[in-house]
């Protein structure tokens, strides 16, 4: 089980600006890396390591690269968990999942920043637990 640690922020408007921005930097990112990713898998294949060092060496400069690192890493998690979805494919779904309308793995969604209301972002220098 993992600790959360909860904080509120209550930033001025020139911190709120900035975490607007980077928030907004990270989901560019996440978006751009998945689109270019299923470009890849609908033509010939997904190359994780190729895109990951792309698209980190291109985000870096703009975001940070810790906070790169986090978005190309959650994105790498979740094509492979979409990838080991489809070779275990003709097992039957997981009770859990049954119902609620779970036919087919898909790969991961797009993030819309605008309509988000809980962001996780692992900013440099803050303590994690």
């Amino acid at each position: 089980m993992k600790r959360v640690l909860t904080l509120r922020l209550v930033p001025d408007r020139d911190s709120d600006n900035k975490l607007k921005l980077l928030c907004s930097l990270s989901a560019k990112l996440w978006n751009e890396v998945n689109y270019v990713r299923r470009m890849f898998f609908e033509n010939r294949g997904v190359d994780l390591r190729s895109t990951y060092r792309e698209f980190y060496e291109k985000h870096k400069v703009l975001i940070g690269s810790a906070t790169a690192q986090q978005v190309l890493n959650k994105n790498d998690e979740t094509w492979r968990s979409f990838f080991s979805m489809l070779k275990a494919k003709t097992t039957p779904p997981s009770p859990a999942l049954c119902g609620v309308g779970v036919t087919r793995p898909r790969p991961g969604a797009a993030l819309n920043p605008a309509g988000a209301r809980n962001v996780t972002l692992n900013l440099p220098g803050t303590p994690t637990l």
